[in-house]
Protein backbone atom coordinates (compact mmCIF):
# COMPACT_ATOMS: atom_id res chain seq x y z
CA UNK A 1 0.00 0.00 0.00
CA UNK A 2 1.65 3.30 -1.03
CA UNK A 3 1.45 6.65 1.12
CA UNK A 4 -0.50 9.72 0.67
CA UNK A 5 0.94 13.17 1.22
CA UNK A 6 -1.04 16.04 2.41
CA UNK A 7 -0.74 17.67 -0.52
CA UNK A 8 -1.63 14.59 -2.69
CA UNK A 9 -5.00 14.40 -0.15
CA UNK A 10 -5.98 18.13 -0.48
CA UNK A 11 -5.41 18.03 -4.62
CA UNK A 12 -7.46 15.11 -4.43
CA UNK A 13 -10.50 16.44 -2.56
CA UNK A 14 -10.47 19.83 -4.32
CA UNK A 15 -10.14 18.18 -8.06
CA UNK A 16 -13.04 15.88 -6.12
CA UNK A 17 -14.91 18.47 -5.22
CA UNK A 18 -17.99 20.19 -7.21
CA UNK A 19 -17.73 22.85 -8.92
CA UNK A 20 -19.39 25.40 -5.86
CA UNK A 21 -16.83 23.71 -3.07
CA UNK A 22 -13.60 23.40 -5.21
CA UNK A 23 -14.61 27.37 -5.95
CA UNK A 24 -14.93 28.18 -2.48
CA UNK A 25 -11.81 26.19 -1.38
CA UNK A 26 -9.25 27.99 -4.02
CA UNK A 27 -10.95 31.48 -3.56
CA UNK A 28 -9.96 30.92 0.71
CA UNK A 29 -6.59 29.02 -0.38
CA UNK A 30 -3.97 29.80 -2.37
CA UNK A 31 -1.01 27.45 -3.82
CA UNK A 32 2.20 28.71 -3.95
CA UNK A 33 5.50 27.32 -5.76
CA UNK A 34 8.53 28.31 -4.82
CA UNK A 35 11.74 25.87 -5.66
CA UNK A 36 10.10 22.57 -6.28
CA UNK A 37 8.06 22.87 -2.90
CA UNK A 38 4.67 23.78 -2.90
CA UNK A 39 2.68 25.67 -0.31
CA UNK A 40 -0.99 26.27 0.86
CA UNK A 41 -2.09 28.83 2.55
CA UNK A 42 -5.67 29.73 3.85
CA UNK A 43 -7.75 33.16 4.08
CA UNK A 44 -7.27 33.80 7.50
CA UNK A 45 -9.61 36.65 7.12
CA UNK A 46 -12.59 34.35 5.98
CA UNK A 47 -11.28 31.84 8.72
CA UNK A 48 -11.76 34.08 11.55
CA UNK A 49 -15.28 35.81 9.96
CA UNK A 50 -16.64 31.77 10.04
CA UNK A 51 -14.70 31.08 13.84
CA UNK A 52 -16.25 34.50 15.15
CA UNK A 53 -19.88 33.87 14.06
CA UNK A 54 -19.90 29.98 15.51
CA UNK A 55 -18.55 31.51 18.73
CA UNK A 56 -21.23 34.22 18.80
CA UNK A 57 -24.87 31.59 17.90
CA UNK A 58 -23.07 29.75 20.71
CA UNK A 59 -22.83 32.11 23.21
CA UNK A 60 -25.96 33.43 22.59
CA UNK A 61 -27.46 29.84 23.18
CA UNK A 62 -25.45 29.66 26.53
CA UNK A 63 -26.09 33.16 28.16
CA UNK A 64 -30.02 32.77 27.25
CA UNK A 65 -31.73 32.04 30.32
CA UNK A 66 -34.83 30.25 28.42
CA UNK A 67 -31.81 27.81 27.08
CA UNK A 68 -30.37 27.30 30.21
CA UNK A 69 -33.81 26.47 32.27
CA UNK A 70 -34.35 23.93 29.75
CA UNK A 71 -31.20 21.81 29.22
CA UNK A 72 -30.01 22.61 32.88
CA UNK A 73 -27.24 23.89 34.53
CA UNK A 74 -24.56 21.21 33.76
CA UNK A 75 -25.44 20.95 29.93
CA UNK A 76 -24.97 25.11 29.76
CA UNK A 77 -21.80 24.60 31.70
CA UNK A 78 -20.20 21.77 29.09
CA UNK A 79 -21.28 24.49 26.32
CA UNK A 80 -19.81 27.02 27.96
CA UNK A 81 -16.67 25.22 27.94
CA UNK A 82 -17.06 24.33 24.23
CA UNK A 83 -17.33 28.15 23.69
CA UNK A 84 -13.90 28.75 25.99
CA UNK A 85 -12.67 26.50 23.22
CA UNK A 86 -14.02 27.71 20.09
CA UNK A 87 -12.96 31.72 21.62
CA UNK A 88 -9.30 30.29 21.99
CA UNK A 89 -9.43 29.00 18.62
CA UNK A 90 -11.02 32.57 17.50
CA UNK A 91 -8.45 34.33 19.64
CA UNK A 92 -5.07 32.16 18.01
CA UNK A 93 -6.60 33.33 14.70
CA UNK A 94 -7.33 36.49 15.27
CA UNK A 95 -3.46 36.97 16.48
CA UNK A 96 -2.05 35.64 13.35
CA UNK A 97 -0.37 38.63 11.88
CA UNK A 98 0.07 37.64 8.01
CA UNK A 99 -3.48 37.11 6.21
CA UNK A 100 -2.80 33.61 5.24
CA UNK A 101 -1.59 30.68 7.59
CA UNK A 102 -0.37 26.84 5.92
CA UNK A 103 -2.82 24.60 5.49
CA UNK A 104 -1.58 22.58 8.57
CA UNK A 105 -2.43 25.45 11.02
CA UNK A 106 -5.71 26.08 9.70
CA UNK A 107 -6.41 22.41 9.96
CA UNK A 108 -5.41 22.08 13.30
CA UNK A 109 -7.46 25.16 14.45
CA UNK A 110 -10.77 23.71 12.46
CA UNK A 111 -9.99 20.57 13.70
CA UNK A 112 -10.05 21.57 17.43
CA UNK A 113 -13.18 24.00 16.94
CA UNK A 114 -15.23 21.72 15.18
CA UNK A 115 -14.64 18.81 17.74
CA UNK A 116 -16.08 21.03 20.37
CA UNK A 117 -18.46 22.45 18.28
CA UNK A 118 -20.21 19.09 17.77
CA UNK A 119 -20.16 18.26 21.38
CA UNK A 120 -22.23 21.31 22.31
CA UNK A 121 -24.65 20.75 19.18
CA UNK A 122 -24.87 17.15 20.50
CA UNK A 123 -26.43 18.48 23.94
CA UNK A 124 -28.61 21.07 21.85
CA UNK A 125 -30.08 18.32 20.00
CA UNK A 126 -31.18 15.79 22.66
CA UNK A 127 -33.78 19.55 23.77
CA UNK A 128 -34.34 20.45 19.98
CA UNK A 129 -38.11 19.80 20.84
CA UNK A 130 -38.12 21.93 23.63
CA UNK A 131 -36.08 24.60 22.50
CA UNK A 132 -37.26 27.64 20.91
CA UNK A 133 -37.56 27.91 17.06
CA UNK A 134 -35.13 30.83 16.70
CA UNK A 135 -32.65 29.11 19.00
CA UNK A 136 -33.08 25.72 16.90
CA UNK A 137 -32.41 28.10 13.62
CA UNK A 138 -29.17 29.56 15.34
CA UNK A 139 -28.51 25.98 16.15
CA UNK A 140 -28.78 24.70 12.22
CA UNK A 141 -27.00 28.20 11.52
CA UNK A 142 -23.94 26.81 13.72
CA UNK A 143 -24.34 23.68 11.98
CA UNK A 144 -23.81 24.37 8.74
CA UNK A 145 -20.98 26.66 9.45
CA UNK A 146 -18.83 23.86 10.23
CA UNK A 147 -18.36 22.37 6.18
CA UNK A 148 -17.89 25.89 5.61
CA UNK A 149 -14.88 25.71 8.30
CA UNK A 150 -13.83 22.14 6.25
CA UNK A 151 -14.38 23.58 2.84
CA UNK A 152 -11.85 26.44 3.43
CA UNK A 153 -9.32 24.16 3.42
CA UNK A 154 -10.58 21.69 1.07
CA UNK A 155 -11.59 18.83 2.79
CA UNK A 156 -15.11 18.41 2.00
CA UNK A 157 -17.82 19.57 -0.19
CA UNK A 158 -21.03 19.43 0.83
CA UNK A 159 -24.58 20.59 0.06
CA UNK A 160 -26.11 22.69 3.71
CA UNK A 161 -29.58 24.29 4.32
CA UNK A 162 -27.85 27.21 4.50
CA UNK A 163 -24.99 28.69 2.89
CA UNK A 164 -22.24 30.36 5.10
CA UNK A 165 -23.89 33.91 4.45
CA UNK A 166 -27.25 33.14 5.69
CA UNK A 167 -26.12 30.91 8.85
CA UNK A 168 -24.20 34.02 9.67
CA UNK A 169 -26.98 36.21 9.06
CA UNK A 170 -29.07 34.47 10.92
CA UNK A 171 -26.84 34.09 14.13
CA UNK A 172 -26.44 38.31 13.55
CA UNK A 173 -29.87 38.64 13.88
CA UNK A 174 -29.48 36.55 17.24
CA UNK A 175 -31.99 34.99 19.68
Amino acid sequence: MSSISRRTLFCSAVRAAGALGAASALAACTTTTSGGSTTYTVNVTRLLSLMSSIESGLTQIATSSTVTGIIGTANATKITSVINTVSQVTGEVAATAASTVSLTVAQNWIATAESAVEVAIGILQDFQSLLPSQVNLIIQAVAALLPALETLIGAVSVSTTMTPSQAQNVIAQGI
